[in-house]
């Protein structure tokens, strides 16, 4: 990929990652972190620095926004603690870019009569690792509040294992299902126009 559209395709991730952050769609309990496209998108053209950078930037976003614009929010005492709103979100994309690295290697080496053909080989990769990465940003966080804040009130919210339930329920069920629908295209269509599908690349 060449260095300047790199660097444009980074900046527009990074933009919509903050634009999206700022703008939040709660749900009761939960807030739907419509902030996770762009860094999944991210994460499946770009290199681990970038993808890591994206995390970080997710990251911070949702601990600002915790004492800004998402302040009203009875979750915002969870994620004004760096562990839950920073650090899980550096790490749910470094593990999504690691699983699409061993899903390619791992269709590389199928290769043969009846192979899945590369498009819907990279499509469908794409889809897996989206989905890895929605289950591991909410397993890290909500592992990290449960490990920090089990059994106890913070807030207003006791932190009990139905608070939990509340939260996996809707935002798990929603962003796994519009992520792992959403960013596969996109990620495909960016390579396609770097020319990195020619030949099955």
């Amino acid at each position: 990929m060449k260095r300047s559209k790199r660097i444009a395709i980074t900046a527009t991730g990074l933009a919509l990652i903050v634009v999206f952050g700022l703008m939040p769609i709660s749900f009761g309990t939960a807030t739907i972190a419509l902030t996770l496209l762009p860094v999944l998108v991210l994460a499946l053209t770009q290199d681990w620095k970038i993808t890591l950078t994206a995390g970080l930037i997710m990251g911070l976003v949702s601990l600002i926004g915790a004492f800004t614009t998402g302040a009203g929010n009875v979750t915002a005492p969870l994620f004004r603690n760096p562990l839950v709103s920073v650090v899980t979100r550096m790490i749910a994309p470094m593990i999504a870019h690691g699983a699409q690295k061993m899903l390619l290697k791992l269709e590389g080496r199928g290769k043969g009569e009846g192979r899945v053909p590369p498009k819907a080989a990279k499509i469908a990769i794409d889809a897996v690792s989206s989905a890895i990465g929605v289950v591991s940003n909410t397993a890290l966080v909500l592992g990290m509040i449960w490990l920090l804040y089990g059994g106890k009130t913070v807030g207003d919210s006791a932190i009990t294992p139905e608070f939990m339930s509340a939260m996996i329920s809707i935002n798990f069920v929603i962003e796994a299902i519009t992520f792992t629908l959403l960013t596969p295209p996109i990620v495909y269509a960016i390579n396609a126009q770097e020319g990195k599908h020619a030949a099955g690349n």
